[in-house]
């Protein structure tokens, strides 16, 4: 349909995604507590491999956001929210909005039903089920709400302006990727295309599908189908297919009690999701039919347009009222199959007398996984993302050059310093927005002076952090702070500079913190390849000597009962190293008795000089569970023996010289087990008499 295609593309050309909240930076602190409950804290879950924001304690409410003022979210753009929760009681989210009539409390708890008009000033209530079923429990959860409609399902006269926040009352929860987003809509039923339908079941005779001017106010929804029979007798059914979405929604109005079928694919075969309307707190979903049938509770009396307390009262006929349902099809699911997931969906038959409108599938928020990197160049793609924002003198040029070493690379041509390049924005619709990661890292290959300045918002205003080739930090002025990368950086070889953001920030500005890393901009003439974000740039250094002391080595095997640890001064390196002494293999030493539990970084540096065979355990938390990276010298991996990952360094490296080692550690359980990904590191244990120095993690 030709309606239905450029309604698509509109709204996919709308599609955006802005997280408030992934737990992935290891800080809390945007959280506010009131009442009773603990500070919020930020925790790694295994079952999600992923950090997340634990709230402790009974009560609350933790605020993120506000309801108003400069904590306030703002945002005009995004109407849909999606969070993901695990909760062990009862619950309320309240998600505080501007709108035209003023401030409103949008709020979901476990009740399978919706208060239109709640107690609590300004509060429109959305009951999300689950109340009385163990399944909700004590496990991870998707929610997703189109918070311009549930504010319209209560209010069809109110406009929603802004979404400024997410406050959560209750008992013990954890939560993560708590974000505002526009989904991509696919339109399957617009109002207009009643031949589309089938009477599914016809018996007693009589059912009829036509489309008519919605009655409601002044037509508000347009054309919308009417369904007509013996109520509950009669099934009225829309074919189609999809199975790129999982989350399905629709308008209704009805009268009278009514239900929808969905007939789904799965891993585990073909499943009916089947969504009633019967008022039940308890049970309020569940299996029937052995297996085939998983059922929810659609939300109450407000939903056919019955009278009473649910309802306002000061909005004309109760009948007036539209009501949107959106349904997590792959959630549903898994409320009562855990290990089942849905593939597609093939048909939505509706049983019951009533008005159908917009029925769509959605799209789910696309969030990029912040631990890994954003590559924003790698010289492989032309220069289209890159723009010259300031060519006076005229005749600068940007190039794709092919590099000798680097390959294909940005090059940039014109009169020096007096010239500037940017890829991403300052300001616009060209910003990054990374609300994710903290750092960044790029290579650089220059012969003259130059500056490069990162743009990014902060709590405290725009700021520019620029990097020039110079020996010492200069500071602040006006927007801009200002860091020496060297002045070797100009020697026309390439360099790859590691910059933590926030870290760089708090030094000047130790009360300000980065919010967004939007453009990268470069004045002079040079070369840049390799710019990427990412989640932090923190080496963790856990030895290097230079205290003179041995603090955090224990020896764990001492069979010649004469092994030693000592600090020493080794003129070969002019820096003081870790002698480790014993007798062969058969003496141990280790560095993190207390394990480190080092979520952040995933690689390892370390120096070491051996004129002998040697051994090194790397201890780590990994997906499958706790793995020990080993290597020794020798030209060849040996792959998983055990709980053992056996990786070779060479054979020529026991030859009493330094050598340094740089490992990445995820990589390296990879080459043994590819499906297995890295957790945390724990420690670092050698057998075998020799020097260490430098152990660091980054």
């Amino acid at each position: 349909m030709k309606k239905v295609y450029l309604l698509l593309l509109i709204l996919n050309i709308l599609s955006s995604t802005t997280v408030y909240e992934d737990g992935e930076d290891g800080k809390a602190n945007d959280w506010r507590v009131q009442g009773n409950g603990e500070v919020a804290k930020n925790i790694y879950s295994p079952s999600l491999d992923s950090r997340v924001i634990r709230l402790e304690g009974r009560g609350g409410p933790w605020i993120l956001g506000a309801v108003s003022g400069h904590l306030a979210w703002n945002n005009r753009k995004e109407k849909y929210i999606s969070w993901k929760m695990v909760m062990g009681s009862r619950y309320t989210v309240y998600i505080p909005v501007t709108t035209k009539n003023g401030t409103r409390y949008l709020f979901y708890n476990d009740l399978p039903k919706r208060i239109l008009r709640h107690g609590v000033q300004g509060g429109i209530l959305h009951g999300l089920g689950g109340y009385g079923h163990s399944e909700y429990k004590n496990v991870w959860r998707t929610y997703t709400r189109n918070l311009e409609s549930d504010l319209k399902d209560s209010e069809p006269d109110n406009e929603l302006i802004s979404v400024n926040g997410f406050i959560y009352s209750g008992a013990d929860a954890s939560l993560d990727n708590i974000l505002l987003y526009n989904p991509k809509e696919r339109i399957y039923e617009d109002g207009t295309t009643p031949n589309r339908w089938i009477v599914s079941d016809n018996t007693p005779n009589g059912a009829t599908i036509s489309s008519i001017d919605d009655p409601q106010g002044e037509h508000i929804q347009g054309k919308v189908i009417k369904l007509n029979g013996s109520r509950l007798d009669n099934g009225y059914k829309l074919n189609f297919s999809n199975s790129t979405d999982s989350i399905i929604q629709w308008k209704s109005r009805f009268y009278e009690t009514y239900s929808v079928s969905l007939i789904v694919q799965t891993k585990k075969g073909t499943r009916e999701l089947l969504y009633t309307n019967s008022n039940n707190y308890r049970p309020s979903g569940g299996v029937r039919n052995n297996g085939y049938t998983i059922w929810h509770e659609m939300g109450g009396r407000s939903l056919i347009g019955q009278n009473g307390w649910e309802q306002r009262r000061d909005f004309g006929a109760v009948n007036d009222f539209w009501q949107t349902v959106t349904r997590d099809l792959n959630q549903d699911l898994k409320d009562f199959e855990r290990d089942n997931e849905f593939i597609s969906i093939s048909s939505f038959e509706v049983r019951g007398s009533g008005l159908i409108d917009d029925i769509k599938m959605l799209s789910r928020p696309t969030i990029s996984d912040p631990k890994e990197d954003t590559v924003y160049e790698n010289g492989e793609n032309g220069i289209s993302k890159w723009h010259i924002y300031d060519n006076s003198p005229e005749g600068a040029t940007i190039y794709n050059i092919i590099d000798n070493k680097k390959g294909t690379v940005i090059a940039f041509s014109g009169n020096g310093f007096e010239n500037g390049y940017e890829i991403g924005a300052r300001r616009g619709d060209g910003k990054w927005n990374n609300m994710n990661h903290k750092a960044i890292s790029f290579t650089i290959n220059f012969s003259e002076y130059y500056t490069i300045y990162i743009a990014v918002d902060t709590t405290n205003g725009v700021r520019y952090l620029t990097y020039e080739p110079r020996d010492n930090d200069r500071g602040v002025i006006n927007s801009y702070i200002r860091f020496g990368v060297g002045a070797n950086t100009t020697d026309g070889t390439w360099r790859t500079i590691n910059r933590n953001l926030q870290d760089d920030l708090h030094k000047f500005e130790p009360d300000s913190d980065i919010l967004a890393i939007n453009a990268l901009l470069v004045r002079g003439s040079g070369k840049i390849d390799d710019i990427k974000t990412m989640l932090t740039y923190k080496t963790t250094l856990y030895e290097d000597a230079e205290d003179g002391k041995i603090d955090g080595w224990t020896i764990f095997s001492n069979e010649s009962n004469s092994a030693t640890i000592t600090n020493i001064f080794d003129e070969n390196r002019s820096s003081r190293v870790i002698s480790l002494h014993g007798i062969g293999k058969g003496d141990g030493y280790m560095l993190g008795s207390t394990p480190w539990n080092n979520h952040i970084n995933k690689s390892l540096k370390w120096s070491m000089r051996y004129g002998e065979n040697f051994t090194i355990y790397i201890s780590v938390q990994t997906k499958n569970g706790r793995r020990y990276l080993t290597y020794t010298p020798i030209d060849n991996n040996r792959g998983l023996k055990g709980s053992y990952i056996r990786i070779g360094l060479g054979s020529d490296i026991i030859d009493n010289s330094w050598h340094t080692f740089t490992r990445d550690l995820n990589a390296d359980i990879k080459t043994a087990e590819p499906n297995n990904e890295l957790i945390a590191i724990d420690s670092f244990r050698i057998r075998g008499t020799g020097l260490i120095d430098d152990i660091e993690a980054f």
